[in-house]
C-alpha cells in the first residue's frame, strides 16, 4: 500500500477554543473544515500562517487526476449518509460518550463536504446532489451499495424503528462499518490519486476516522 507521508511543514493543525458535547467531552472541528481556522507551520525561516475557509481543504490543482475526482465525489454521498445516520439517532440516543460522538461526527462531515464540493466546482467537476441536501440520494432511491460500508436502506430503516439502547448499539454497528469503508476509500486514494491537497484530506480523514473507530468500538464493548 502506498500510503502518502506529508511534509511537516504540510501539515495543518487545528486551533481555537474547543467547545463541548452534551457528553461534556470536548469537541474539536476537523482540520479540514472550512469553517475552524487551522495553523499551517512554516518552513523553516519562515512563519507559521493562518488557514480558513476553503484553504483548509484540498484546492484547486492542475496534478488532480480520475482518482482524485472520484475520491471526492464518492466521499461527499458517504459523508451524506453519515450525516443522515446522525439526523436519525439525534434525541434519541441513551449514551452520553455515544451521543457525543455522532454529534462530533455530524458536525465535522459536514463542512467537509462543503470544502470537497469546492474543489470540486474548481475542476469543473460533477458536485453530487447530496452535497447540499444529504437526505436526497438516501430518499430518492439512489444506490450506493457498492462503496464500502454504505448501509443499506433496510439498515437505516432499523435503525429509524429502534428503541432505547438499541438505537445506540445499532448506531455504534453502523457507523464502525461505515467508517471502516471510509477508510478503504482513502486507502485507495492513497494508491491512486495524484493532487496532494487531496491527499492530505484522505490523510486527515483516515487519521480521524481511525481514532472514532476505536472510539466507538469500546463503546460498544461497554454497551
Amino acid at each position: 500500500m502506498k500510503r502518502r507521508q506529508l511534509a511537516p511543514f504540510a501539515l495543518v493543525l487545528a486551533v481555537g477554543a474547543a467547545g463541548c458535547t452534551g457528553s461534556g467531552e470536548p469537541s474539536r472541528p476537523s482540520a479540514t473544515s472550512p469553517d475552524a481556522p487551522v495553523l499551517q507551520p512554516g518552513t523553516p525561516g519562515e512563519p507559521n500562517s493562518t488557514l480558513t475557509g476553503t484553504s483548509a481543504v484540498a484546492t484547486s490543482s492542475s496534478s488532480h487526476n480520475d482518482a482524485d475526482v472520484t475520491f471526492l465525489q464518492d466521499m461527499i454521498v458517504h459523508h451524506a449518509q453519515a450525516v443522515v445516520m446522525g439526523d436519525i439517532v439525534k434525541g434519541r440516543l441513551t449514551d452520553s460518550k455515544v451521543r457525543g460522538i455522532a454529534d462530533r461526527i455530524r458536525d465535522e462531515q459536514k463542512p467537509e463536504m462543503r470544502g470537497m464540493a469546492t474543489t470540486l466546482r474548481s475542476w469543473g467537476e460533477k458536485v453530487p446532489v447530496e452535497a447540499t441536501n444529504p437526505t436526497l440520494g438516501s430518499r430518492s432511491g439512489h444506490s450506493h451499495h457498492s462503496m464500502p460500508g454504505m448501509a443499506t436502506q433496510a439498515e437505516l430503516d432499523e435503525l429509524s424503528r429502534a428503541t432505547g439502547a438499541e438505537v445506540d448499539r445499532l448506531y455504534l454497528d453502523l457507523m464502525i462499518d461505515h467508517h471502516e469503508g471510509a477508510l478503504k476509500m482513502c486507502t485507495t486514494l492513497g494508491d491512486k490519486g495524484a493532487d496532494e491537497r487531496t491527499g492530505e484530506l484522505g490523510d486527515e480523514i483516515h487519521v480521524t476516522q481511525s481514532k472514532q473507530i476505536t472510539q466507538m468500538k469500546a463503546m460498544r464493548t461497554r454497551l
